[in-house]
């Protein structure tokens, strides 16, 4: 009787301990997964980056273009 009761004492520590394990874990795994440093947020950050230098290579192009025509309008204009 004495060895069962201990036994069952043991087996809640276990279990108890077990459980705070547990739930520690799956509070960090939640915190990487929807936190403010999540894997959610580092992907759409990712996907800004990509948008935005995409972006800037289509404003240096456009710039370009419009500074060569801003010099070709600018020879065509008589000299004072």
């Amino acid at each position: 009787m004495k060895r069962k009761i201990h036994e069952i004492k043991k087996f809640s520590v276990i279990a108890i301990v077990s459980i705070a394990i547990t739930l520690f874990l799956s509070y960090h795994v939640a915190i990487i997964l929807f936190g403010s440093n999540s894997l959610e947020v580092y992907n759409s950050l990712k996907d800004k980056r990509v948008y935005l230098v995409n972006e800037i290579k289509r404003l240096q192009e456009e710039n370009a273009h419009l500074q060569k025509e801003y010099f070709e309008l600018k020879n065509l204009e008589p000299e004072q």
